[in-house]
């Protein structure tokens, strides 16, 4: 299944199922209230209210809509304030302005796009959980562990020599270097 290009012409059929056809909102047109579709819908005027898919929601560049939508998908090339349930990929284009409070599984923000609210990716983490895997802990190593004991390490600090570490907090020893060999010569 690909997804809808939201560079498409409306005259031309969705790239989901060329023979199912999805709605439109012109961009000489507005709505206001809820509107429900089983179908893809592209918004290119202006809509306010709540708008429920369970296809691909497309809001063009130049649209503007303030609603609560909920969708299988989304993709942003217009102005989107509101809230957003996604059950699947929402994607704010480079053209894209989202404003709001975000709930979905996957998310793309191309290049140039806006967005600034809220973000909930549970829906993704429940989905993935399924499998029964639990996270595992990781444990610290000790230095001893970490590397054997004829290895040095060394740590820099901005703009100071080197100094070697053997893993215990305050053992840092100037290590032998060009610099550190000039100053005990002088």
């Amino acid at each position: 299944m690909s997804y809808f290009n939201p560079t498409d012409m409306p005259h031309q059929p969705s790239s989901f199922d060329a023979g199912e056809p999805l709605s439109l909102v012109d961009r000489h047109s507005s709505f206001e209230g809820s509107f429900a579709t089983s179908r893809d819908i592209r918004i290119e005027g202006k809509a306010s209210g709540m708008i429920s898919s369970a296809g691909t929601v497309v809001i063009a560049e130049g649209a503007s809509v303030t609603a609560t939508i909920e969708a299988e998908h989304l993709i942003i090339s217009g102005d989107l304030m509101g809230e957003v349930r996604c059950r699947g990929r929402l994607q704010v284009s480079p053209t894209g302005r989202l404003r709001g409070k975000v709930s979905t599984a996957i998310l793309v923000i191309d290049e140039g796009a806006v967005y600034e609210g809220e973000l909930d990716m549970g829906a993704a983490t429940s989905k993935f959980r399924s499998f029964g895997n639990e996270p595992v802990p990781i444990t610290a190593a000790t230095s001893a562990q970490a590397a054997p004991s004829n290895s040095t390490t060394f740590i820099r600090r901005l703009g100071g020599p080197e100094t070697a570490w053997n893993g215990q907090p305050g053992s840092e020893q100037p290590a032998a270097s060009p610099e550190n060999d000039d100053a005990a010569r002088s």
